[in-house]
C-alpha cells in the first residue's frame, strides 16, 4: 500500500521539482524513441532499458507525478 506524504515547499522549489522530472521525463521519452527506431538526436541521453514499452511506462510514470504536483499548485491558486 502506497503511503502518502504531505510536504511544504513554496510554489519556486515545486517549479524546480516540475522542471527536474520533465527533464528525467524527457530522457525515458528519447530512449523509448531510439529503441523503436534505432535514431537519437546528437543531444539525447539515453538510459538503459532493453525494451521501448518500458522506457514508455516510465516516461508515463514522470508525467504522472509532473501532473500531480501540477494539479496541487493550481488547486492552491
Amino acid at each position: 500500500m502506497k503511503k502518502i506524504v504531505t510536504l511544504k515547499l513554496s510554489d519556486l522549489d515545486a517549479g524546480q521539482i516540475i522542471d527536474g522530472l520533465t527533464e528525467r521525463m524527457k530522457v525515458w521519452k528519447a530512449t523509448e524513441r531510439y529503441l523503436r527506431t534505432g535514431l537519437a538526436d546528437i543531444d539525447d541521453c539515453i538510459e538503459e532499458c532493453s525494451k521501448p514499452e518500458e522506457a514508455q511506462s516510465i516516461a508515463e510514470y514522470y508525467q504522472n507525478i509532473i501532473d500531480n504536483i501540477q494539479l496541487q499548485l493550481n488547486n492552491q491558486r
